[in-house]
């Protein structure tokens, strides 16, 4: 039996610019997610999967159709509570890292339970920034840091408050092969290993072939959903 911990019924959305023509970004867009597993999403520029991830981690809101977590409508809750599921349902990893510069590693990985109030799991600290290969970073600022090494801070932020799900929206575009092939590889074992689920934009098919399951996307319509 399938253990979903994520689905999508009929979601659309549609952005509006002014005198520009309304461009459909999602055009009912059906899909499931189980816990545990990494998908993939592909697809041209454009085509909208950036948006689907966005509105999967209640970053959009949709013109129509819904996101189901654990049974409840994302988008029937109170913004409140709606930022309380981001911080402690959702884990983001974006291309651009997003670190603030002003804080060390170790401040920037436990932003999201310090603006949570809680207190962190120090073992389960410890053992992603083992698994991820920074321990030795932790007093470091950002700017003294190489490009992968930025990017698995960003990984280790967005797991440290124990997220079912993680989000990542191309988040190796800005590194050598190399370090890309690296950090994905950690970034695969620590949602594993912690049985998160990893649902990931690119436009790198090596990266798409590693997944569990491959999500292609044309002109916001799914077109094909394959199983490795």
């Amino acid at each position: 039996m399938k253990d979903i911990i994520l689905r999508t019924k009929k979601l659309k959305k549609t952005y509006h610019g002014g005198t520009v023509q309304a461009v459909e970004a999602l055009r009912g867009i059906n899909l499931e997610f189980e816990k545990g597993r990494y998908y993939a999403i592909v697809g041209k520029s454009g085509c909208g999967k950036s948006t689907l991830l966005h509105i999967l981690g209640a970053l959009d809101t949709p013109t129509r159709g819904k996101v189901i977590c654990a049974g409840e409508d994302v988008f029937g809750r109170s913004r409140r509570e709606l930022a309380r599921f981001r911080r402690r349902q959702i884990g983001f990893i974006f291309q651009s890292y997003n670190l603030l510069q002003e804080h060390t590693v170790i401040e920037n990985i436990l932003m999201p339970l310090h603006l949570d109030g809680r207190e962190p799991d120090k073992k389960y600290l410890r053992t992603t920034l083992e698994m991820l290969e920074i321990m030795d970073l932790a007093a470091k600022f950002p700017s003294q840091l190489s490009g992968g090494e930025q990017q698995r801070v960003a990984v280790a932020r967005a797991l440290s408050a124990k997220p079912a799900i993680v989000l990542a929206d191309e988040p190796t575009g800005n590194l050598d092969p190399g370090t890309s092939k690296h950090t994905l590889a950690l970034m695969k074992d620590t949602v594993e290993q912690l049985g998160q689920t990893l649902i990931l934009v690119t436009h790198d098919m090596d990266i798409a072939a590693e997944a569990h399951v491959q999500i292609r996307i044309h002109q916001g319509e799914i077109v094909d959903v394959k199983e490795s």
